[in-house]
Order: C-alpha cells, then sequence, then structure tokens
C-alpha cells in the first residue's frame, strides 16, 4: 500500500512520471517498453480512484495474508496485477488513445483468492448488502463480463475480470491448499 500511495501521489504532480508509469499498450508496442504491465498497477488517476482501492485492499488484503501468508500474498497480487494488464495491453494494443492505471486488477485476483480460500465468508457489499463470498464472485464476474461490452464508463473493466483470473491461478500455483470453494459444493 505505501509503495502505491507513494507513487501515486508522485504521479498526481508530476503527469511525465504518471505517464511514464500507465499502460498505454499502443506506446508500449511501438517503444518496447513493457513495464507498465507492472508500474501501471501502482499508480492512480485520482484521489479518490486511489482511496477506492486502498481501502479495499486494506479490508481484504489482510485476511488473505493471515490465511495464504506474506510471501504468498504478495505474490497474489503482483501475479494478479500482470495479468490483470496483459488483457487489456492486448486488446488495446493498437488503439492509440487508450490509458489505463490502478490496482484494480491486484485487488480483485485478492478478492477472488479470498473468495476461493473462505468461501462461506459475508461481505457487504456497499456496506450494508450481506453476501456469502462465493455469491459475491459470481456476481461479480457477471456484471464486469456485462460491463466489458455494455458499459462505457472509464473503469477497466477487463483489468478486474483478468486480474480476478489472476488470482484465482495463483492460488491453485502459490496456495492450492486453502482453496475450500469445492467442499462447498461437495
Amino acid at each position: 500500500m505505501g509503495v502505491t500511495i507513494a507513487l501515486s501521489l508522485l504521479g498526481f504532480n508530476n503527469r511525465q512520471l504518471w505517464s511514464f508509469l500507465a499502460l498505454v499498450p499502443f506506446r508500449m508496442r511501438a517503444r518496447h517498453e513493457y513495464h507498465p504491465i507492472v508500474t501501471a498497477g501502482f499508480i492512480h488517476g485520482s484521489g479518490s480512484h486511489l482511496a477506492l482501492n486502498m481501502m479495499t485492499l486494506y479490508f481484504f488484503g489482510p485476511a488473505l495474508e493471515l490465511t495464504a501468508g506474506s510471501a504468498n500474498f504478495l505474490g497474489i497480487y503482483l501475479i494478479s496485477i500482470v495479468v490483470g494488464n496483459l488483457y487489456p495491453f492486448f486488446k488495446y494494443r493498437n488503439v492509440p488513445s487508450y490509458v489505463a492505471i490502478g490496482a484494480s486488477g491486484g485487488i480483485s485476483g485478492v478478492l477472488f483468492s479470498l473468495c476461493m480460500a473462505r468461501p462461506t465468508d459475508t461481505y457487504y457489499v456497499f456496506f450494508m448488502i450481506p453476501m456469502p463470498a462465493y455469491v459475491f464472485a459470481v456476481l461479480y464476474t457477471a456484471y464486469s463480463i456485462y460491463a466489458m461490452r455494455k458499459v462505457q464508463d472509464n473503469i477497466g473493466h477487463e483489468a478486474h475480470l483478468a486480474g480476478a483470473i489472476g488470482g484465482i491461478v495463483a492460488t491453485f500455483v502459490l496456495v492450492p491448499q486453502i482453496i475450500t470453494i469445492f467442499s462447498l459444493f461437495g
């Protein structure tokens, strides 16, 4: 969180740094600069964007870290950022105007990893609607797919979905022993 907050604050005041770290697939491909596949996950577009992502990480990250261990938590988070940025990189590599930033892919990966580890935990959507983690995961996935196709809102729904997939795969690879979702149904 500290690195993300620091880089985001620096980027708010230094547009050249922000642009250098941002995921701009067209430029990245033309210049063979691929660091933004990682660095874009550590900068944000506004204070509210940063606050929302860091608040979500603050609420869900410690639970996953306790469940999976610190090193595995970090691995899941970083893999989810990379996977979350790879999909839009390939999808928008021929679109000069596309720019993406934010930790949403990593945070989606953390959420889905935690849903796999603790599927019956109750999440409070919008702080008031109680929902089991596995139901949240299904609805989140359905909305992300719908929004990728229909919603024009400047939110990287592709990064959310790809990051969630990255979190699932990373969990299977790094800490398969924490996965309890299948025992829920069998």
